[in-house]
């Protein structure tokens, strides 16, 4: 009887670490996704047409008074 036990847990270890190493082999890789910025956004950020203070200065006019 104590045999048979022993036997049926070593079949059943065996089953769970065969089981865990198939699922481990089988992982599906991730899908990659590639964004891209447009040539003329990305350089149109890195050479702004004009400047910043004349972009804001409607916001700001009333605070700032020369």
């Amino acid at each position: 009887m104590k045999a048979i036990a022993i036997f049926l847990l070593f079949i059943g270890s065996l089953l769970i670490i065969q089981g865990y190493y198939s699922k481990i082999n089988k992982c599906k890789k991730e899908k990659v996704v590639v964004k891209y910025v447009p040539r003329s956004v990305y350089e149109e950020q890195l050479n702004p047409a004009e400047n910043l203070q004349t972009f804001y200065k409607s916001m700001f006019e009333d605070i700032v008074q020369h």
